[in-house]
């Protein structure tokens, strides 16, 4: 289920370099300040707001599925405590949701294999339920706007299923999480199938379901909002089929680098909870992914590729991020002055940051601060 193919997505900084590159910057913008000005957010840097401002959070993840049989989830718990310190009271994860994932399904002619390569199929849920995805997610709203404070087992087991229906994976998990350990067993709909998911047989790391569901569960949440976007992949299905040679040649450059080899031994160097703490640290870091963006992005938008393959890669990376942006609004505008933490593919959290400052009335929480340094 990881949706971030990229080889960039652990990159981690070198940082005399960074620090060099910062100063540079700093003099050029001393320079160019007219020029500079255009990234200031439309109502300036602090517009008056009514109320808190919403607080927002990114957290840069490794796709944990890819450490499965090597990484323990037990190792997350010193993560995992910092971030229910911080006590969120929104939480987005790098899904798709279930309604995109059935425009993507009815619409193979469109969007390829898209479904196939980052959705999970609800149906089995659906036909237990007699219900559509739509009715599914429309029942799971309208019980959630009259939650009781207190919900018996029988209600969230229910509300797991229709969450599983409604293709919203990681609101069924929290739910699970919710339920006392007796309870967790198959009832009021929630079927032995339905099980299968909510047990992790296939025992699969995911940072949506052992990270971001269970600082939910632990902080009270019912839910997590699923934010990626893939129908930006149409940019991807429409390239010439050399695009692939292209870019199967850019990795493994990337990966036999300094930068590649640096990645390597950072995962290589997590052994327990201290030191995948320490490994969240770092790629949080400030400029912590920009060596690895300028290796990906960078490289690719100044490739000389007669059919400028770099360009449409970059374009669609970046419609990609915006579309997942503008998924995060939605989610917050009905919870202005809400702490919210999005837990996101690690070379998605520069884009993240800088359009939440685009955000009017949204400020942007430091993952150092919150991590520890």
């Amino acid at each position: 289920m990881a949706s971030d193919p990229s080889p960039a997505r652990v990159a981690a900084s070198f940082p005399l370099v960074d620090a060099m590159r910062t100063v540079v910057f700093a003099a050029l913008l001393s320079l160019s300040l007219p020029a500079f000005a255009q990234y200031e957010p439309p109502l300036g840097a602090h517009h008056k707001v009514a109320g808190t401002r919403t607080l927002m959070l990114t957290v840069a993840s490794t796709h944990l599925s890819a450490h499965t049989g090597k990484w323990s989830t037990a190792w997350l718990e010193p993560l995992l405590q910092q971030l229910v310190a911080w006590r969120p009271q929104l939480i987005t994860v790098e899904q798709l949701s279930g309604s995109q994932c059935e425009t993507l399904r009815g619409n193979p002619a469109v969007f390829g294999e898209v479904f196939e390569d980052y959705c999970r199929d609800a149906t089995p849920y659906q036909r237990v339920l007699r219900m559509t995805q739509a009715q599914a997610k429309a029942e799971s709203d309208r019980q959630l706007a009259d939650w009781p404070a207190t919900p018996t087992p029988a209600q969230r087991r229910h509300l797991a299923m229709l969450f599983l229906a409604a293709g919203d994976f990681g609101s069924a998990m929290v739910q699970w999480l919710r339920l006392p350990e007796a309870e967790r067993r198959a009832a009021d709909g929630l079927d032995e199938e339905a099980l299968k998911f909510l047990t992790r047989t296939n025992a699969r790391m995911n940072e949506s379901y052992d990270v971001a569901a269970v600082v939910a569960a632990r902080v009270g949440l019912e839910r997590l909002y699923a934010i990626d976007d893939h129908t930006s992949d149409t940019i991807d299905l429409s390239v010439d089929p050399d695009f692939g040679t292209w870019q199967q040649a850019r990795y493994n450059r990337i990966t036999a680098s300094a930068l590649g080899h640096r990645r390597e031994a950072d995962e290589a160097a997590v052994h327990d909870g201290a030191t995948l703490l320490a490994y969240y640290r770092g790629i949080n870091a400030a400029h912590a992914q920009d060596s690895g963006i300028e290796a990906d992005f960078g490289d690719a938008i100044a490739d000389p590729h007669p059919k400028q393959f770099g360009r449409q890669y970059a374009g669609w990376w970046e419609t990609r991020n915006l579309r997942m942006a503008a998924n995060i609004r939605e989610a917050v505008a009905t919870h202005p002055g809400a702490r919210v933490l999005n837990i996101v593919g690690s070379s998605h959290k520069p884009w993240f940051d800088q359009w939440a400052r685009q955000m009017g009335d949204v400020e942007v929480a430091s993952a150092p601060d919150v991590l520890g340094h």
